[in-house]
């Protein structure tokens, strides 16, 4: 049971470098800016943040889905603060509203993370090595 309280939140505050601009491994380097995927990436670490002050001993938790709307280039040097937001805990579920700001306030980006909370074996016995030897 995922004991997230509706309305608590964390915070992760990043200055943009350039290993965070859009680079894709086939095209290389396309945009100068902060890259969705990196967005994506902060939010779910931002959500990671929160989750992390309410697990009890012995669980564990992963992520289940993100979503981004991403409304603002920012460039490299800008400092993004990224909020993650407890909108529900139902049963093994933490449903975070994430949105990204620059330092003028300007809304850059908004979206959602979903994260599940495991047993830490059970977790292990489904991503673990002894998982991957299994295969799918």
């Amino acid at each position: 049971m995922v004991a997230v309280p509706v309305g608590a939140a964390a915070e992760l505050v990043v200055v943009v470098t350039q290993e965070m601009t859009v680079h894709f491994d086939e095209l290389g380097p396309v945009h100068p800016v902060y890259a969705t995927y990196t967005m994506a990436k902060h939010f779910e670490e931002a959500g990671r943040k929160l989750l992390l002050r309410h697990l009890a001993p012995g669980e564990a938790g992963i992520g289940r889905s993100v979503s981004v709307d991403h409304l603002g280039p920012s460039w490299v040097g800008d400092t993004v603060r990224v909020t993650a937001r407890c909108v529900e805990a139902r049963g093994n579920r933490l449903t975070c509203a994430c949105v990204a700001t620059d330092a003028a306030g300007r809304e850059l980006g908004r979206g959602s993370t979903v994260q599940v909370v495991l047993p830490e074996a059970e977790l292990a016995a489904r991503i673990g090595e002894g998982a991957r030897r299994r295969g799918p």
